[in-house]
């Protein structure tokens, strides 16, 4: 039917124009935007554009044939105790909105770059979705990334080790899969004297010429059946502005930051899973706990501003997903009850019990905490040769139980501010002992510089990975020798990885002793990714 067959293809074209051309803007322009698109295909008779909404929140479904709306096929949410709280990826608008679009474009080979704020969840629609179809599609996802140290050669060793040889001058996916390459925080690396980003020159070779070159034969390797994906917040703080010439071969996509009924609707669904096998009279708190820790998450971003004397007042996402990561909840405490005492909870009372049988409660009696906490700090004194001497008055004792809190939950990073000599180092060992961690920290000696602090890292990565051992890395202003070093920690921070960490040869030993670990988990032991 030629008339039908004109609205369909009417339609596809407008929701292709609307992100071909608006895909990048900013969440503040989209009125205006669909604005714009409505006067531009008024008078085509065949868009049939819908009156009511946004073009922003329709998209074509070939299936029904005609514009449809995203919330009609947001998945359901299912809440598994067993997932870790950093893996729960509840459905929303923008996840499937930005999955769809990035989906179709990878399944023509076309390179995507999300961009947008901190926190605002680029990576997570990434990982989500090629997670989900990497199976059914053939794609081999590789991950990469990216630092201000990120070196061209290092970028191209990552990629060629994910890619076999099939013929003389050409290597490709294995098999017959397609690789994937997401570059998280693309512009990172920092400029080198000519103004360039190695690393991201040679990705643009790639784009360009379809391969790169042999560093060490000098021909030139043509490369088959891999497509880049990447993201990256907006120049400022570190992060560089990206050469127009490598950023146009990107389908280029800003991410809104999630809006208040997105925000609730994430943290209800995994606040509401967590509490269902509660009284019913708890789980009737659902709803008000998110939207009282939504509403004061908006009062501190826009009431308690970054200021020079507290330069660390800056507030995103990950900080309101902390709330709902402890799953420890304390109902029904009078208000009074706040104002009169002060709020310590823990879980570290009762010494010698094995961590997941340790119960996390209310500590009412200051006196015995004091007691517990002395006791705690005699069995430090004995097993370290640097004895601690520390008076517990409460500020202390509150401190105390906060780090614990801190280092007990999954990815619990804590920043230590106060003036010197207030015992931010000494509570934090206290602490690392009270929960069973072992507390590394660096040691500056003359000379000390970048490879050194590498090599101390390797050491730290070996006793936690290998060795299995908790570990706490307690790190200081004073220590940072050179700037490099912050670097590394924003990587640990992000990702848990730093680039260039291991040399090939040691990585082989590092993945060997850890197979036997990784087999017990069920993860096959060719997958080294995985591994």
């Amino acid at each position: 039917d030629q008339y039908r067959l004109n609205i369909i293809l009417s339609q596809t074209f407008v929701f292709c124009y609307l992100w071909a051309v608006g895909g990048n803007l900013t969440e503040n322009c989209w009125d205006s935007f669909d604005t714009f698109v409505r006067q531009q295909f008024e008078d085509n008779t065949d868009a049939k554009l819908p009156t009511t909404g946004d073009l922003w929140n329709v998209y074509m479904d070939f299936d029904s044939k005609r514009l449809d709306l995203w919330e009609r096929i947001i998945p359901s949410f299912k809440y598994n105790s067993e997932t870790p709280f950093f893996e729960m990826l509840v459905p929303t608008t923008d996840i499937v909105r930005y999955g769809y679009l990035m989906e179709k474009l990878l399944a023509v080979s076309h390179s995507v770059l999300f961009t947008g704020t901190t926190g605002v969840g680029k990576s997570v629609v990434t990982r989500g979705l090629l997670n989900n179809i990497q199976e059914e599609a053939c794609y081999l996802p590789v991950y990469i990334n990216f630092s201000a140290q990120t070196s061209s050669a290092r970028t191209q060793e990552i990629i060629e080790s994910k890619l076999e040889k099939k013929r003389k001058n050409i290597i490709g996916a294995p098999g017959n899969k397609k690789v994937i390459i997401f570059v998280d925080d693309l512009n990172m690396p920092k400029l080198d004297r000519y103004g360039s980003q190695p690393p991201i020159e040679l990705l643009r070779q790639y784009q360009d010429f379809g391969g790169f070159y042999d560093r060490e034969r000098l021909f030139w390797k043509e490369i088959q059946d891999v497509t880049i994906a990447a993201a990256c917040a907006p120049p400022g703080g570190g992060r560089n502005p990206v050469t127009p010439r490598f950023i146009r071969h990107f389908s280029m996509f800003c991410l809104p930051t999630p809006s208040e009924h997105s925000l609730k609707q994430i943290f209800q669904a995994i606040l509401t899973g967590f509490l269902a096998e509660f009284p019913s009279a708890v789980k009737q708190m659902a709803t008000n706990i998110v939207e009282a820790a939504i509403e004061i998450y908006h009062r501190m971003s826009t009431d308690l501003l970054p200021t020079p004397a507290k330069s660390h007042y800056v507030f995103n996402l990950r900080d309101l997903s902390k709330c709902f990561q402890g799953k420890y909840f304390a109902v029904h405490l009078d208000p009074e009850y706040f104002v009169a005492k002060p709020i310590i909870f823990g879980d570290f009372m009762k010494i010698g019990v094995d961590k997941a049988d340790r119960v996390y409660e209310d500590l009412a009696d200051i006196e015995k905490i004091r007691s517990v906490l002395q006791d705690y700090l005699d069995d430090y004194n004995m097993t370290n040769s640097k004895e601690m001497r520390l008076v517990f008055f409460q500020n202390a004792i509150e401190h105390i139980s906060r780090i614990a809190r801190i280092i007990r939950q999954e990815r619990g990073n804590a920043l230590l501010v106060g003036v010197g000599g207030t015992g931010k180092q000494s509570l934090t060992r206290l602490a690392s002992h009270i929960c069973g961690y072992k507390c590394f920290q660096i040691e500056l000696s003359r000379g000390y510089n970048y490879a050194s602090f590498h090599e101390d890292l390797r050491k730290l990565y070996k006793m936690a990975g290998v060795e299995d051992k908790d570990m706490v890395f307690l790190f200081t202003d004073t220590q940072i020798v050179v700037e490099e070093f912050l670097e590394d920690i924003n990587n640990i921070l992000n990702s848990g990885e730093v680039p260039n960490l291991f040399e090939k040869d040691e990585l082989e030993q590092v993945l060997a002793a850890t197979r036997p670990k990784a087999k017990e988990a069920g993860v096959p032991e060719g997958n080294r990714d995985e591994v």
